[in-house]
């Protein structure tokens, strides 16, 4: 009878196993979440690639144009990493603009500082995100005035690279734990003015807040030097307004350095996050191996970024 019963036991667990596993396994091969956000695919250079969008829950109506944001994931993230890390489909559903989070190819951008997978394999990012841009306009009725990229880490780094060699696609971008790498500051300059905010730690150990290279590889500039470098090429007086948010006992405080008398009524914004490290604000991820140092709670990020976007969106922007 004791035998029995632990052979019952054994295949039990065993089965409870199997259901955790493939209950896990299913998640990832989902192709919709509970807010309606679905993962697509689109085709461009040969290679199929994927992409969540979320769409407003509100109606969009037949002569409305909404905004387009773009979010692009860190290297080893995805798609679906940054859009659940970022909480942008909520403010989404209240502004009502659509966004879309892309999958690079094996979990990274080719940024241009040749250090990731994408990058290795010339992997035509630019190309590809400009593709998506045209597919998703045309399936939606998209505000061509009004689109917008942010990104994390890689995805910063890209969101650069989107920045300045294609600077009249977007209206305004966001790099998070990134700034300009020496690869796009050698080979690119912008061709119109365009809005771009920073938000930084001063002790991220994986993309040193004061420059140099990067843990994966690449040379950066400080972030300091990128802010400036688009207040020169934004024509901006360099005499910002500063703001401190110290209101959480979480190690870390933010200061606001907003730029706001810039030609054509762009501004450059730079959240410093004293002590802060790699982590996107407000998460608090452990990477083995790797420092990833403080997370600020200081702000919201989803606010702070479509706020950012939002002011950058009126006429005459």
């Amino acid at each position: 009878m004791k035998l029995k019963t632990y052979f019952n036991l054994i295949i039990f667990l065993f089965f409870t196993s199997f259901v955790l596993t493939d209950c896990r396994l299913l998640r990832n091969l989902r192709t919709e979440t509970k807010d309606g956000s679905r993962l697509e695919k689109i085709t461009v250079d040969g290679i199929e690639r994927t992409y969540w969008i979320h769409v407003p829950e509100k109606k969009i109506s037949a002569t409305e144009k909404v905004p387009l944001v773009l979010g692009l994931h860190g290297r080893l993230g995805s798609g679906r990493n940054i859009m659940e890390d970022s909480k942008l489909n909520h403010i989404s559903d209240r502004e009502g603009f659509i966004v879309v989070y892309p999958d690079g190819v094996d979990r990274s951008w080719a940024d241009g500082r040749g250090a990731t997978p994408a990058d290795r394999q010339k992997v035509d990012d630019v190309h590809f995100l400009e593709k998506l841009i045209d597919h998703i306009s045309e399936s939606h009725p998209i505000s061509k005035d009004k689109i917008f990229i942010f990104g994390h880490s890689n995805g910063g780094f890209m969101t650069q690279r989107m920045l300045v060699e294609k600077t009249k696609r977007f209206r305004a971008g966001v790099s998070v734990s990134s700034q300009i790498s020496e690869f796009v500051l050698r080979n690119f300059e912008p061709s119109a003015n365009v809005s771009v905010a920073f938000i930084n730690g001063t002790k991220d150990s994986t993309v040193p807040y004061y420059g140099g290279y990067v843990r994966d590889g690449g040379e950066i500039l400080s972030v300091e030097d990128s802010v400036n470098r688009w207040l020169q090429w934004n024509s901006c007086l360099k005499e910002p307004e500063i703001k401190k948010k110290d209101d959480k006992e979480d190690g870390t405080s933010v200061e606001i350095h907003s730029y706001n008398r810039c030609k054509g009524s762009v501004s450059v914004l730079l959240y410093k996050i004293i002590d802060g490290g790699h982590n996107w604000p407000g998460i608090n991820r452990r990477v083995p191996f790797i420092k990833m140092g403080n997370p600020t709670y200081e702000l919201d990020p989803a606010e702070e970024i479509w706020n950012f976007f939002k002011s950058n969106s009126v006429s005459g922007n």
